[in-house]
């Protein structure tokens, strides 16, 4: 498979505040991502992020109400491993200098070119496999692909269904820690269910898995065990 159909599995959140520049550059986005979201500020960027599977972050520096280095450091808590990529008109060794504690994949100069930005989807793509956000492995013998979205379990292909795919990837984009049922409606179902339709959904991955990595938190949500 050739690299960039990685990238053709994926959302990309990308923050501007300049409309000219958002609808150039979310034009080319749109030719190498699956989805694309797109925030006219820190603040709008964050309430998209904590709604949606974001699976790539590109922001700009400079933006109004909250500027792209301190929306970086809000997500950089929640999420260590999402590949972001900073974007800045001014070549500013603060700006450089403060950026490097975010771990970003790219720190890109406007204008931005073409080379530039193939450069950064490259990197994404290696960061993404080096963080096994390609390949996921759940169990001995078994691992999950991002990019076929199925299970495969002692060289068996499982397939998933679209609700079991969403469900699966919000526990793995957040391993060990509790995704709530309301997170779940959200991205999964898009509108309020009733709990015996989780409770059924998780019921049939179980069995799909044949192990006990999907873990029930009574009342609140659920958690996978990496």
């Amino acid at each position: 498979m050739n690299n960039y159909n990685i990238l053709k599995t994926l959302s990309i959140l990308y923050a501007e505040d300049d409309l000219v520049i958002q609808e150039s550059i979310s034009r080319i986005l749109k030719i190498f991502f699956k989805e694309v979201f797109v925030a006219n500020d820190g603040n709008e960027a964050l309430e998209i992020y904590q709604n949606n599977k974001i699976n790539v972050l590109m922001l700009d520096y400079v933006m109004p109400n909250l500027d792209g280095y301190q929306t970086t450091k809000i997500i950089r808590e929640i999420n260590k491993k999402i590949p972001i990529i900073l974007v800045s008109a001014y070549t500013d060794k603060d700006k450089l200098l403060n950026a490097i504690e975010l771990n970003l994949i790219k720190y890109l100069e406007k204008p931005i070119l073409h080379e530039d930005l193939i450069n950064a989807f490259n990197s994404v793509i290696l960061s993404l496999e080096e963080n096994n956000l390609v390949l996921s492995k759940l169990d001995e013998d078994m691992y999950y692909s991002f990019i076929t979205k199925s299970i495969t379990k002692n060289n068996q292909e499982i397939v998933l269904t679209k609700n079991e795919v969403a469900f699966l990837e919000l526990l793995l984009d957040k391993p060990n820690q509790l995704v709530s049922k309301e997170f779940i409606e959200n991205i999964v179902f898009k509108e309020s269910v009733n709990e015996n339709t989780i409770r059924n959904m998780v019921y049939r991955l179980r069995k799909k898995l044949d192990n006990e990595s999907i873990v029930t938190i009574k009342d609140l949500g659920y958690l996978i065990k990496i």
